[in-house]
Formats: C-alpha cells, structure tokens, sequence
C-alpha cells in the first residue's frame, strides 16, 4: 500500500487521481495527481456531498452502510468523529475535490501520512523514505533523536530529517492553491467516560458491543488467523470468532519451542479441535532467517521500529502464505490495565514526564541527556511545558492516557503494522472508537485506574472483561488455563478468589523463567558485529557527531542488552536519513507476494 502527491502551487490544473502501474516511480511524475497503490490492500470509493471519498487499506464497515453524506459535509467539512465511528480497521482516506484534496488516517492514526512543503508546492506521501528521495529533506533531525534517546520514539510530529513531518494524530491536511493546512477537532478525551458504571449489566452490555464488533472484523469470504497466545487478549478474540460460528481460520503463535506462548495454545487448540499453525523461532530461523528478518523489519518501518521485533517480519511473510487477514489483540492489554512499569513501550523518563507532581521531570531529563544535545533539550523542555499546560486540572492518569492514545499507540504498535501491510492485513477490534466509547465508562477500563498502579489485585480488574466475555461467548476457553498460572474463571467466580490467589502465588513461586522466548538475544547476540559493521561502513562520520558510535562497540559492558539493542536501532535509523534515499522500489516492493 502506497500514496504520494505533488500538488504544485503554480500548476493551476484540477486535482486527479491514478492507480500506480507496477513500472515504479518513473510513473510518479504529474504534479497534481494522487498516485494510489493498493498493495495487499484495497481501495473503496464512496460519492459524499461534499467530494469523492476514497479509503486505501483495510477499512471495515457495516456491508451495504452509505455513510459518506453524514461524514462529508456539502461544503467539504470532514467529521473525524463520525468517520471513525462509521469505518473501522486502519486505512487513509482522501476527500478529492476538484480544487482540494484532504487526506488523513483513521482512528488512532496507525498508517502514517508524511509531508514536506515548499514555497513552490507540497508532497504528501505514506512512505517518508520515498519522500526523502523526492524533496530537499534538509539535515537529519538531531530534536528527533533526543527524543527517540528519551522516550523510546519521537514526542511530537518529526522525523528523521527536519525538512519531512509526520501528520498528527486525529487530524488531517486540506490542500489547494493557497497551501497547506491541518485541521480536525477531534478530541480524544472526549471519550474518556465517567468510569462509574460498574454492574454485572454493564459488563454484559459491552460484551454484547465487542461480540457486534469482532463479527464486523471478520473478513466475510477469506480464511483467516487469530492470534492464540498464552494470555487473555487473543482467547479472546478465538472465542468471538467460534461464538459467531466461524470456523474457516487458523490460530497460531510464535516462540521459541517450548515457550509457553507455543506449548500453551498447541495443546489448547487440539483439544479445542482448531488449526494452529506454531511459528518457531528456533535454530534454524536464527541461521536462515533472523538476520534478514531483521534488516527487512527496519527498512519496511522506515527505522520507525527496532532491532527486537525480526520475529514480527518472519511471522508476517510465513502467514501470508496461507492467509490475507490476521486478527489479532493488539491495543486491547493498553485499554483494560493501567500501564505501569518502564520498557520498550515506555521509558523511565516518560513516566516521570506524566507522574510528577511538580516540575522534578525536568532535572530527570536533564539527568538522561546527552551532553551533545543540550540546546535541542531546551527546546524539548520548552515544548513539553506547553503540551502539558491545557491539561494542568485533569487526573494524573486522563493525561498520560490522552498520551497512550495519541502517540503510545501509533508509534509502538504503528511500525509493527505497518510491515504487516507489506505482506497481509492486521485487524485489531480492540481499537474502535464504538468499543473505546463504551468500555471508558465503566471501571473496567485502564484509562480510570492509578497512573502507573503496582498492585497486581488492582491491575486484575482489567481481566475481569476478557473472564466474562469467555464465560458468555466460548465455556470451553472460559476454563482453560492461561500462562499466567490461572484461568479466566478464576478471574470471575468469587468463590474461586482464594485458588485465584494461591494459583497466581503459586505460579510466581515456582515458574521457570522463559529465557529469550522470542529468540530476540540470541539472534542480537549473533549478528552484531555484521550489524555494526553496516552501519560504520555507511555512516560512521554521521554517528559519530551524535555519539552513537560509542554505543556500537561490542566491548562496553556496562549496559544490558534492552539498551544496547535501542541504540543499534537508533544508530541504523540515523544512518538511513545520512546517506541517500532509496527508491520506491528499494523502500518496498509493489507486486503483492
């Protein structure tokens, strides 16, 4: 799946659109035209009052709905709010009109939309990689990696270079021959709910709404997968499908054999009676695999993600083999647990940014950054006084998930999907507005917990949810255990709470870590000199101005591996927006595989 746009100020022609031929960007020459390809995915054109509206991706709504005349205006107003309500899944849209066009994303902002304007015009494009071979990108941007060193992934809406910007979250960009303008007034807190209802009708009523959403999200015609782990998001998720009696898909999961998240649902599925399809990350994906899935997943994220995730491009090319469409439990965790421990997902330096009561966040940044890039924390200090000043009377815990929403979930979760795009189809129900609307008002959900909350009986409220959804959609699932030590019955059945208790001691007692599951040190460990010598041959001035070359070398002990595997991510990332920009064909491939 692909765009790209340049509207020329001076052309004076009306705007049009063009499905991309596979001869490549030698066809991307016409100002004015929007260049479309699918990809795996598709494109759906709906007639509005207002212009015609055009989906590229995988939007997912009601069979036979209309609902382009109560999302476009006459007058070419976009309501954000009703067009994620309406059209579900991840896509970008466009409004075409014959002097404008209006592009954005949908609910959580998941595809990224990249822009570069100039006096003489404006580029739009899904691939910010591509578009870095088209336009003067200026310098790479040295704000955008402090960012990346404090919080895993950029704050605000830059990029790798200063001349290229990401669109922000739940608006989007109106173009014609005055320039260039975001607009959108989405607010995500609006949803945020009261969290009071609390009632055993509650929680059947957004059962029922989840079981109407994940039927939504099945694909109606293709055969499918779910996926099945050892925990609660995608039980959950293989009980709506067999509740709406589908059958016609395969479950699966990977991990290295014998991890939990394999033997779990190995054993689970055949007595269940369902295809599982186990993805191995054993010896021979280290020899054959790893390293290439690795070099693909940073190139097919645009260095958006990080040396950690090659599983996720193996997984990805091995299913499209045998499926279009996966379902699986991204965002559901976020939106039922209160987030509460630093990782990949968020930094120590992030938590102190939203937890802090008084202005101590400041020191702690001041504390983490990098001598090199003191001026660019001045700034990034003043930014973050200004982003969290309209929120200064809100609950601790309404700030930081304004965040999660807005930002968490596109920048951790968006590169996974995106490289998914490359090869199939990610369906997440958890993340619709409808569902998001519902669950916020009752106590259910994570955006109404502590901020950051250590109680582990408190963070169980979150499972309280996926227990009774099982109890209702799928008793069989409802009793398996999970590999957390205990079932979701446990969860739900107060006369079950002290073997819920001991079961959860028991398991914290007695389990047997799962060394490397997902193979991530051993594949790290294995390739990082070959990795390093990548990036040094290419860019080894460049990282040496910022200080990243430091971290490459294999002798410094004093950091864990997390860490060591950030900075290789980081540094691959910046020697990409060093050295030139690679073409279409080179960013990715245009024929489906």
């Amino acid at each position: 799946m692909f765009f790209y746009l340049h509207y020329s100020f001076s052309r004076g022609a009306a705007l049009s659109e063009q499905a991309l031929p596979e001869a490549g960007e030698a066809a991307l020459s016409q100002p004015n035209t929007l260049y479309l390809h699918s990809g795996r995915q598709r494109r759906v054109s709906m007639d509005t009052p207002g212009g015609k509206l055009i989906l590229l991706g995988d939007p997912v709504f009601e069979a036979g709905a209309s609902p382009g005349s109560r999302i476009v205006s006459a007058d070419g107003h976009v309501d954000e709010a009703v067009l994620y309500d309406e059209i579900r899944g991840h896509y970008y849209w466009f409004l075409l009109r014959p002097d404008s066009i209006d592009c954005g994303t949908s609910f959580g902002a998941i595809f990224p939309v990249y822009t570069h304007s100039s006096p003489e015009g404006v580029w739009l494009s899904s691939s910010s990689l591509f578009l870095a071979g088209q336009v003067d990108t200026g310098a790479p941007d040295r704000r955008n990696l402090l960012e990346r060193l404090l919080f895993n992934y950029p704050f605000f809406n830059s990029t790798w270079w200063t001349g290229i910007r990401r669109l922000a979250a739940h608006r989007h960009l109106h173009v014609d021959a005055q320039g260039m303008e975001q607009r959108g007034d989405f607010e995500i807190s609006r949803f945020f709910g009261t969290g009071q209802k609390n009632t055993a009708a509650d929680l059947h009523a957004i059962n029922d709404l989840f079981a109407q959403e994940c039927r939504l999200f099945l694909p109606d015609t293709a055969h499918f997968g779910i996926s099945f782990t050892g925990g609660f998001d995608g039980r959950t998720l293989l009980a709506a499908a067999r509740n709406a009696g589908r059958t016609d898909f395969l479950s699966y999961s990977f991990g290295r054999p014998g991890a939990t998240d394999v033997s779990f649902p190995e054993a689970q599925a055949r007595a269940l009676g369902i295809p599982y399809e186990p993805i191995l990350l054993d010896q021979d994906y280290l020899d054959r695999h790893a390293l290439d899935s690795a070099r693909g997943f940073m190139q097919l994220t645009e260095y958006n993600g990080n040396f950690g995730r090659p599983h996720y491009h193996f997984a990805a090319q091995r299913l499209s083999e045998k499926v279009d469409y996966l379902l699986t439990g991204n965002f559901g965790s976020e939106m039922f647990r209160a987030l509460h421990q630093p990782g990949v997902m968020m930094t120590e330096a992030l938590i102190q940014v939203f937890s802090a009561t008084d202005d101590s966040w400041k020191a702690v940044l001041r504390g983490q950054c990098p001598p090199a890039f003191a001026t660019e924390l001045e700034e990034l200090i003043v930014d973050l006084e200004a982003y969290l000043a309209p929120m200064a009377d809100w609950p601790p815990n309404h700030k930081f998930y304004h965040f999660v929403f807005n930002e968490i979930f596109r920048s951790y979760f968006g590169p996974e999907l995106v490289m998914q795009s490359h090869f199939l189809n990610n369906r997440t129900p958890f993340l619709s507005l409808r569902f998001f609307r519902a669950l916020n008002d009752t106590i259910w959900s994570g955006v109404h917990s502590n901020l950051f909350e250590k109680q582990k009986n408190k963070r169980l409220k979150g499972q309280v949810f996926y227990a009774s959804f099982l109890r209702r959609s799928d008793p069989e699932l409802y009793r398996q255990p999970t590999n957390k030590g205990y079932s979701p019955a446990d969860v739900l059945e107060p006369w079950r709470l002290p073997l819920l208790l001991g079961r959860v001691a028991w398991h914290k007692l007695m389990q047997q870590d799962e060394p490397d599951s997902n193979a991530v040190d051993a594949f790290f460990l294995g390739n990082r000199e070959t990795l390093q010598r990548d990036m040094l041959h290419d860019a080894a001035a460049a990282l040496a101005e910022t200080g990243l070359d430091a971290w490459l070398d294999p002798s410094r002990q004093e950091v864990d591996l997390e860490t060591r595997i950030k900075y290789y991510s980081l540094a691959a990332g910046w020697t990409s927006a060093s050295t030139p920009a690679p073409t279409l064909s080179e960013s990715f491939s245009l024929k489906p595989n």
